[in-house]
């Protein structure tokens, strides 16, 4: 899907990966930010503040670096569709509840009758607090007792995520700032769920992936057994391979040990099309990449996490897994930069 926004940001026209021009009922806020050279990223901040389109020029053409989904503009998923933030917890945590100093929480589950939390409180959710810093990047921030009030009863206590998006030519740099701003100490993990697109003319499954981790959780019922081995398989994606059929939901681990770049971010994990490679590189803090093909296959994601799932329940049983815990009034920063290299 692609956004195109006129220069007085009255008039929106959402195109098919076809160019079939889409009918949607506009909302009533998205924020646009370009670069120097023709890149447009597009956000939208009445669900979770989700990049839903991003736009890199190649040659005389522009390519569509996400997947979006035609309805969401208009009250389809937030977690479907873009770059969507997990905050405070990425992916699930088992049995919507657990204890934290003693105490316990109850978690809204994903949907009735699922037995986990999903994705926590922000992907969903409208973000009042934004502001275009100058034409090529915007900050936005989402504060759990402002924006999802309702929630901080299931949480241990208040946290605010400020989010600044800065974009180039060829790349997207995505930073986070956490502040506990309640009194007391609060848990919390980080995560975004990207969905990129076939990065060309090409189908999804011929994108040549690579992510260098030598290990995988082992999952039951989505939920980390607390196990984990080696990669192989569909699983081991260490050099250059053809996504094909696969069909992979899996959180790999026992990345490289950290070399920084001159930036302090390293690369994790790459994607090729026929138009462009995408390389997502990080910071230390970001120890998990989730492989994910979605059912439709129209994207691929590859979802860097300062933790893996259930990653509160693992730390009760002694598992170092980046689990994190501020203090009142203590802060951590995060960085994750995309970067499309033309073919």
């Amino acid at each position: 899907m692609a956004v195109q926004i006129d220069p007085t940001g009255n008039k929106i026209d959402v195109t098919d990966r076809e160019g079939k021009l889409l009918r949607i009922d506009p909302p009533s806020t998205l924020v646009r930010v370009t670069s120097p050279g023709g890149a447009s990223a597009t956000f939208f901040p009445e669900v979770g503040f989700n990049l839903i389109d991003w736009q890199v020029p190649v040659g005389e053409e522009t390519v569509g670096m996400v997947h979006a989904e035609p309805d969401v503009l208009s009250g389809g998923s937030g977690t479907r569709s873009g770059i969507p933030i997990l905050f405070p917890f990425p992916n699930r945590i088992a049995g919507a509840s657990f204890q934290f100093r003693g105490q316990d929480y109850e978690l809204s589950p994903a949907k009735p009758g699922d037995p986990n939390a999903i994705h926590g409180f922000c992907a969903k959710t409208a973000w009042r607090d934004f502001t275009k810093v100058d034409e090529s990047s915007v900050a936005a921030t989402f504060r759990i007792s402002r924006d999802a009030s309702d929630r901080l009863r299931e949480w241990p206590g208040d946290l605010e995520l400020r989010m600044t998006f800065t974009l180039a030519d060829t790349s997207l740099r995505i930073s986070a700032l956490v502040t506990n701003v309640d009194d007391k100490p609060v848990p919390f993990g980080l995560g975004y769920h990207p969905y990129f697109s076939s990065l060309g003319d090409t189908s999804v499954d011929e994108l040549l992936v690579e992510c260098r981790a030598s290990n995988y959780w082992v999952l039951k019922d989505s939920i980390p057994t607390g196990e984990v081995r080696p990669v192989s398989g569909d699983t081991d994606l260490r050099s250059s391979t053809i996504l094909g059929a696969r069909q992979l939901d899996d959180i790999l681990t026992g990345l490289r040990p950290f070399v920084p770049d001159s930036d302090g971010l390293m690369e994790r994990a790459t994607m090729t099309g026929s138009a462009v490679k995408l390389a997502v590189r990080c910071d230390s803090s970001f120890r998990d990449l989730v492989a994910f093909t979605p059912p439709n296959r129209e994207a691929f994601a590859l979802e860097p996490y300062t933790c893996p799932t259930d990653a509160v329940h693992l730390t009760e049983r002694g598992l170092d897994v980046g689990w994190r815990v501020l203090d009142s009034g203590e802060s951590w920063r995060g960085t994750v930069e995309l970067c499309a290299y033309p073919r």
